[in-house]
């Protein structure tokens, strides 16, 4: 099973970023750190835009960062993949906002 990351809305995670988010759950409009509402975070990472659950979004070494400043950035530097062995070969970023029903983002 596949699980929707709740940043940029691939879906392509193979464990769910936190244990109580559902698998196809996108999260806007809640402040970080998303473990205080969503529980344990994974630490994994996603393959597409690189976020880190549980420690993008976490107080630490910079100031936590939500789901939605994070795509800001990411749009900004060119949407580039954290891991581009991973890339669908006519992967889109505007179908994948669609699907992921996060289509005003950009």
């Amino acid at each position: 099973m596949r699980y929707f990351c709740p940043c940029c809305g691939h879906h392509g995670l193979s464990v769910p970023a936190y244990a109580n988010l559902s698998g196809d759950r996108l999260v806007r409009g809640v402040s970080p750190p998303y473990s205080i509402h969503y529980g344990m975070p994974s630490y994994s990472v996603c393959t597409c835009c690189g976020f880190e659950f549980g420690n993008d979004d976490e107080p630490g070494t910079s100031a936590p960062a939500s789901f939605e400043s994070f795509m800001v950035e990411w749009i900004a530097e060119g949407c580039h993949w954290f891991d581009e062995s991973k890339r669908p070969e006519h992967w889109n970023l505007s179908d994948q906002l669609q699907a992921a029903s996060l289509s005003d983002a950009i």
